[in-house]
């Protein structure tokens, strides 16, 4: 299914360790895929070059951020669900849920096949800060992000796109 994916829209965000932690679906669908591939614990890359010249000291800045979520994303234990929407113009939504940190438990409460409701709980991370993304499928138009590098939460089940 990834070429449904490729050069599309993602959104992406941080869950600090206080965040509410358990999935929700994003649209009411048909779980097409569920499934957990297992990854490194509490792995981080390594940033050169990115040091504070009033101190000397190193320091991660919001590029480096990026590139971090962009690292964990690929290395990390991570769950990947796909929805096939009953809105025929939203197609299929993939969830990933990337547990960073000391995060290496992604529990699934679904099953493939099964119809979930928009806002029905998918699934959890276990413990500390997290991140996950919402992949829409190529043609899908999506609006209305949440304004980056806010610092709140959106609300459970609170609206974070709009498709067209």
């Amino acid at each position: 299914m990834a070429d449904r994916f490729i050069s599309e829209t993602i959104y992406q965000i941080f869950l600090s360790s206080p965040s509410y932690h358990r999935w929700h679906a994003p649209i009411s669908g048909k779980i097409v895929k569920s499934y957990i591939i297992n990854g490194t614990y509490y792995s981080e890359p390594l940033f050169t070059g990115t040091t504070n010249p009033h101190n000397n000291h190193t320091h991660i800045d919001g590029v480096d951020i990026v590139t971090a979520e962009t690292y964990l994303t690929f290395m990390v234990t991570r769950t990947v669900i796909s929805i096939e929407a009953d809105d025929p113009s939203i197609r299929t939504v993939a969830f990933v849920g990337i547990g960073m940190a000391e995060v290496s438990t992604c529990d699934i409460t679904v099953k493939e096949g099964q119809h979930v409701k928009k806002g029905e709980q998918l699934g959890m991370f276990h413990y500390g800060g997290s991140t996950h993304c919402l992949l829409f499928e190529n043609a899908v138009n999506a609006t209305g992000f949440p304004e980056k590098g806010g610092e709140w939460n959106v609300s459970v089940r609170g609206e974070l796109v709009v498709v067209q």
